[in-house]
């Protein structure tokens, strides 16, 4: 029988010099760097919608309408590039924790460096997307008959929005599209210490993550969940509290007359958002969330890094004796 994994706390474990959280620092320094050149190029476009919103304007003229269409155009590009680097630097900062927890080394600045380690891991990424693109189109074409034979109950209930019925073809429809999150959520038990499996075992390893959670399941599911739940209580009393003080008159508005018109409810928040302090209050509450998933992924690092040393330690894995 495989020993208890105690892997939730993996992290904190006191190692002998500090190494994650300096490197935490600095993949949030880069991060934040490479946001704020997307937000430098792409300012124009940025102070031009924040104006539309800030007067709630209704329609633009045909030549503000093609420019805003291309600024936005321009927008989606860029913020597509922004994520290759914004990746590069995770990729980075992952396999950095990884190879410090697994084999105690740390080179480069705080172990972040753009080695084959990095490479693997960002190839890990890639894997990660082509999973999740494969599970949602076989659960996509799973669901067609069922929305088929919903069409009538659709059409039917269509016409009195806001109705019981209404609701209640909403809520079945939304439950029904979470249904792809339980294949996911298993193969990301099952294969999510692929990254660490590959640092471990110092060459891309992707489905070896199979074999390092084989029997391991329940107790990495327990990890994980504890770590989901711990994130979401944090999230929700944190930056939940600054938007439901920006946006509590709204929202009471809504629940009390769901079918009313909220237009000037809309702007009353809007306008409340569209100040300093309501500038203020959502960068704070965006860089707690930050923090707040960066603290997350650390602990994730850990469990996943747990389990690869375990699979190690049985002999399920072993060391690649090839060139880092």
């Amino acid at each position: 029988m495989a020993e208890p994994l105690r892997a939730t706390f993996f992290t904190l474990k006191k190692r002998e010099r500090a190494v994650l959280l300096p490197a935490t620092l600095t993949m949030l320094v880069l991060v934040g760097l490479i946001i704020a050149a997307f937000v430098a190029l792409n300012w124009t476009f940025l102070s031009q919608a924040f104006e539309m919103i800030r007067e709630a304007e209704g329609q633009l003229g045909e030549e503000e309408g093609a420019t805003f269409a291309f600024g936005f155009l321009g927008f989606m590009a860029s913020v597509f590039l922004c994520l290759i680097p914004i990746y590069l630097v995770l990729a980075a900062y992952e396999a950095a924790c990884l190879r410090w927890m697994i084999r105690g080394e740390a080179p480069g600045v705080f172990g972040i460096t753009f080695n084959n380690d990095t490479w693997r891991v960002y190839g890990v990424y890639w894997c990660w997307l082509i999973a999740q693109f494969a599970v949602s189109m076989v659960i996509g074409i799973l669901m067609l008959p069922i929305t088929f034979m919903m069409m009538a109950e659709v059409a039917a209930v269509s016409s009195d929005p806001g109705s019981a019925a209404w609701w209640s073809l909403q809520a079945r429809m939304q439950g029904l599209s979470l249904l792809q999150y339980i294949p996911l959520a298993y193969l990301g038990i099952r294969l999510g210490p692929a990254a660490a499996t590959s640092v471990a075992r110092n060459r891309f390893s992707f489905f070896d993550a199979w074999v390092v959670t084989r029997g391991r399941f329940w107790a990495l599911f327990g990890s994980f969940a504890l770590l989901w739940v711990l994130v979401t209580v944090a999230i929700v009393v944190l930056v939940g509290g600054a938007y439901a003080y920006l946006f509590a008159d709204l929202v009471i508005a809504a629940i009390q007359s769901p079918t009313s018109d909220h237009t000037e409810a809309v702007r009353a928040a809007f306008d409340r958002v569209l100040t300093p302090q309501g500038f203020a209050i959502v960068a704070g509450a965006y860089l707690v969330y930050f923090l707040v998933i960066a603290i997350y992924m650390l602990m994730a690092y850990g469990v996943n890094a747990r389990a690869a040393l375990a699979a190690l330690e049985e002999g399920k894995i072993s060391v690649h004796a090839g060139d880092d």
